[in-house]
């Protein structure tokens, strides 16, 4: 059976981490968090492999060594779209053999949770725009027909939504895989301060918090929240 290439696309704060600690839960994947986010923010990114630390510094390098990766297991990437990566596509790294996975959260949500970590935060920083630029491209060019994950269904019925994400990637479903032990891990450690929620959960499980900044009482943010709406539903009609 021909590996797995499975890649992630999320807006910052749309529980991506939490779907990729189920990934590593399951035991079966190789997983890269935020490889073309690292490039992208003026980073190395850096993998180690059985003891071996491999520096990477384009996207044509990156896929190279998941290819590598490949050859050996399944691989899982996960990165976020508050940067363009449209110079990578343009370019012909992307991946069209891949089981490309969009995952949406109302982004009301995104908003009020992204603006709490960063106070500096864009319209195009929200990431729906550069999500849609992806998924357009999975279109057009990929193999496989693009999945979609809503981060609010995925709360509220993790299995049932789990189930179909499984099915339509093709791999074997393992319940098991909804539970984890809490703990940071190391491939964190540069945006470790964003990821705290994920460290303590031990379950994908609806979050509740009061932000005192929102779209619903700033005006700017509301303005972030209508620039992203549209893209927003365009994806709920997808599902």
């Amino acid at each position: 059976m021909t590996n797995k290439l499975v890649i992630l696309w999320a807006p910052p704060r749309s529980l991506s981490t939490a779907f990729v600690r189920m990934i590593e839960a399951r035991g079966d994947f190789t997983v890269l968090h935020e490889p073309l986010c690292d490039l992208a923010a003026g980073h190395v990114f850096t993998h180690e492999v059985q003891g071996e630390t491999h520096r990477i510094d384009s996207p044509d390098r990156l896929f190279a060594h998941v290819r590598t990766l490949l050859d050996k297991g399944n691989v899982f990437i996960k990165d976020t779209c508050e940067f363009s990566y449209a110079g990578f596509i343009d370019e012909g790294a992307y991946p069209d053999d891949a089981h490309h996975v969009f995952m949406i959260r109302n982004p009301e949500q995104v908003i009020n949770s992204h603006y709490a970590m960063n106070p500096q935060l864009t319209s195009q920083q929200v990431g729906y725009q550069h999500l849609d630029a992806l998924y357009c491209a999975a279109r057009a060019r990929g193999v496989h027909d693009p999945v979609i994950v809503d981060a609010n269904q995925l709360v509220l019925a993790p299995q049932n939504v789990i189930a179909d994400f499984c099915r339509k990637v093709g791999i074997e479903q393992k319940p098991e895989s909804l539970q984890w032990e809490p703990g940071h891990r190391r491939v964190w450690e540069r945006t470790r301060h964003w990821h705290e929620d994920a460290a303590q959960s031990t379950s994908i499980r609806p979050v509740s918090k009061h932000y005192a900044v929102r779209v619903d009482n700033d005006p700017r943010l509301k303005s972030f929240y209508d620039d992203n709406l549209v893209v927003y539903k365009k994806f709920l009609s997808y599902l």
